[in-house]
């Protein structure tokens, strides 16, 4: 499976990308990545309004033929896509 993780926003607006085969990631993460693909995972009772220097997060599993595309602001993520994110964040790089 491929990940691709799209971050938008935050005071400077850069868009930072991450793209990795899921085969690299840790077992944990590649357990959530799975979860991703049958559930969205957000905290609970979080609206999805938010402020307009916080992150947005997309992220985008790709398995075969079907694309699962999963999109988050700051206070949504859930605590179990978090190290997620924060390990695919590591490798990201600015959009060109």
């Amino acid at each position: 499976m491929q990940v691709r993780l799209v971050r938008s926003g935050g005071l400077a607006g850069l868009e930072m990308v991450a793209t990795v085969d899921s085969a690299d990631l840790s077992g944990d993460q590649q357990g959530v990545v799975s979860s991703l693909l049958a559930k969205d995972l957000r905290s609970p009772g979080v609206g999805r309004q938010g402020a307009s220097d916080q992150f947005n997060y997309q992220l985008e599993i790709q398995q075969g033929n079907r694309t699962v595309r999963r999109h988050w602001q700051e206070p949504e993520v859930h605590e179990t896509v978090r190290p997620l994110l924060a390990a695919l964040m590591r490798q990201a790089k600015p959009a060109r």
